[in-house]
């Protein structure tokens, strides 16, 4: 009898032990078969820019390939027309308003986060796709640009870091490539503070002439004067040094996770160096299960720059190498995932923060006039306008196991869409205390519908919402887009009357009443607005009007990262590798 009973939990025990290893098995093929991701994103790159939109200038054969294998989203929107509040948008699926990436400030100049020792970021209860794919498991890593916070009290505090928003892994840069880290002598910041500059000193010697006014009349004490008088001239010496002396080195910086390997950056070598860390990271998740790598591109944002093998090979200067550079450096990431058995089970997606800029123009004596920004092709304005040129995105996509090869999406998508297709294939549910805007794309890629996943999208310029795209305003397959508001544009050209970056309201904007509507499948470069006092004109922008009624109700007032007082400098906030020199060199193998 105990014999039997021994035997029976014998048998007992090795079922059991059958079954365990069986569901650690099926576990273990189940994170194998979970996607991988790949994610492109490009800086100020024109929808015109790449072949297969159209170039046949420029070549591109790496990102072609994506769309030949894939598919190709002729209508995708940026979610913001400059680099922060669209890249916020990106990585949380929702609109920057929602997390307080939206600038308050006028003009639109401070749409962007262009500082490193500044107290703006995104705010560390939102959530980006990063994370949601981290609590299920996958590895994952940033390179390149971040661009959406530093630091908040101290300079080590990280608060902002993308290590702290999902990310096991960063390389790259926490602000964005400007000209100051160039080495062809311009500079952004002398040119944007420089009038600044020059007022400053003109009132600190209208400060003077009253202040020894009021000495001569015996009302303050020569003390006094010198005491005020210094700390004018302190302050005025302080804004040159800071934003025009050190810009360059305390924004050009290149980090590894926490720490600081290289200030100011050297853009000689970056692209390969950037390449040999994305690979070495899919590499190293190879052995360990799924991995999302967020690949964020220097290129084509100024300053310009290339390798040796790079310069002079395309038509089209500078930016047309750096664009031929950027899509090498893709070339060299998919050839990866092929070697390693990767391309089946990838989800590659490419594409870019926004419009090309149209007011980026060359100033070297050799390069006078010759175009530094993107090319947007028949779409009208470009980076920080609301027209099609400035949100409209070249995106391409490819997902073997379920996207057809070569096909088209015309439908309007958005850059949103991202964070919840990544969700769905991942098999991870969305947040569900919060307004997520993206759509799940995957119904659309699949083929098994051609609906618009969005029945309105609503374009921000700051805070300020000033047009939106509507795809169910009409007949069937029309889409419309009302704008309320635009810049106003230097005469007989598409971009702005502001030479840095275009305004979101003041007197170099022009508000519409009634609002300008153009359907965008017979007019897609917005030339020809309809009759504001037809009846279907008037039904549109009621619809919309509802529409964004609406929209604004869910927005819940959140604290404004992007304000003046966030972004006000503090260099000791500044990432320095080695305080106060702030100056060191990566070491790095060319492995290539």
């Amino acid at each position: 009898m105990e014999q039997a009973f021994c035997s029976k939990t014998f048998v007992f025990q090795r079922l059991l032990l059958l079954l365990v290893e069986v569901v650690i098995v099926l576990g273990s093929d189940a994170e194998r078969n979970k996607p991988n991701f790949v994610i492109f994103l490009a800086d100020d790159l024109g929808i015109g820019d790449i072949g297969c939109f159209g170039n046949d200038t420029i070549r591109t054969p790496a990102i072609d390939s994506i769309s030949e294998e894939g598919a190709k989203l002729k209508h995708n929107l940026a979610a913001a027309a400059t680099c922060t509040p669209s890249r916020a948008a990106f990585l949380t699926g929702r609109y920057p308003i929602r997390s307080g990436m939206a600038s308050n400030v006028e003009p639109g100049l401070l749409t962007m986060i262009t500082t490193s020792d500044c107290t703006a970021g995104l705010p560390q209860n939102e959530t980006t796709f990063a994370e949601i794919l981290k609590g299920v498991g996958y590895s994952t890593a940033l390179i390149g640009k971040w661009h959406l916070g530093t630091n908040l009290m101290t300079r080590n505090d990280h608060h902002f870091h993308p290590l702290k928003q999902g990310f096991d892994y960063f390389y790259g840069f926490l602000v964005t490539n400007i000209n100051d880290c160039g080495d062809d002598g311009k500079r952004l910041f002398a040119t944007v503070y420089g009038n600044y500059i020059k007022s400053r000193c003109l009132w600190s010697v209208g400060y003077l002439v009253i202040l020894c006014t009021l000495r001569m009349l015996g009302l303050i004490r020569r003390r006094t004067v010198f005491l005020i008088w210094s700390c004018i001239l302190v302050s005025v010496a302080w804004t040159y040094v800071r934003h025009v002396l050190l810009a360059g080195r305390i924004m050009c910086v290149l980090m590894k996770n926490y720490d600081v390997i290289e200030q100011p950056l050297i853009l000689d070598t970056i692209s390969t160096r950037m390449v040999n860390q994305a690979n070495a990271f899919i590499e190293r998740s190879a052995a360990h299960g799924p991995f999302l790598l967020y690949f964020s591109f220097l290129q084509t944002h100024t300053a310009l720059f290339n390798m040796k093998n790079f310069t002079g090979s395309s038509k089209h200067g500078k930016y047309g190498d750096n664009v031929e550079e950027m899509d090498w450096m893709v070339g060299k990431v998919l050839s990866k995932l092929s070697e390693l058995g990767f391309e089946e089970n990838t989800f590659v997606y490419f594409t870019s923060d926004h419009g090309g800029f149209k007011n980026e123009i060359a100033v070297l004596p050799h390069r006078i006039g010759e175009r530094e920004g993107g090319w947007n092709g028949i779409y009208k304005g470009g980076k920080a306008q609301n027209w099609e040129g400035g949100i409209r995105v070249p995106t391409v996509v490819r997902y073997p196991p379920m996207i057809p090869r070569g096909i088209e999406i015309s439908v309007p998508t958005s850059t949103m869409d991202v964070f919840p297709t990544i969700a769905s294939l991942a098999g991870v549910d969305l947040p569900r205390d919060r307004v997520i805007d993206g759509r799940d794309l995957m119904p659309l890629l699949r083929g098994k519908s051609a609906a618009p996943p969005h029945d309105f999208l609503f374009h921000y310029c700051g805070q300020w919402l000033t047009a939106a795209t509507c795809t169910v305003c009409g007949e069937d397959d029309m889409v419309y887009k009302v704008h309320y508001n635009t810049a106003n544009l230097a005469p007989g050209t598409d971009h702005c009357t502001d030479p840095m970056v275009c305004p979101c309201t003041g007197d170099q904007t022009t508000f519409h009443e009634p609002p300008l509507v153009f359907n965008l499948v017979t007019d897609p470069s917005e030339s020809n607005a309809l009759a504001a006092t037809d009846r279907a004109t008037e039904n549109i922008v009621s619809r919309v009007d509802d529409a964004i009624l609406k929209h604004k109700k869910t927005v819940l007032p959140v604290p404004v990262q992007i304000s003046a007082e966030r972004l006000q400098a503090n260099l000791l906030l500044a990432p320095c590798c080695n305080f106060p020199l702030c100056s060191c060199k990566e070491e790095y193998y060319d492995l290539d």
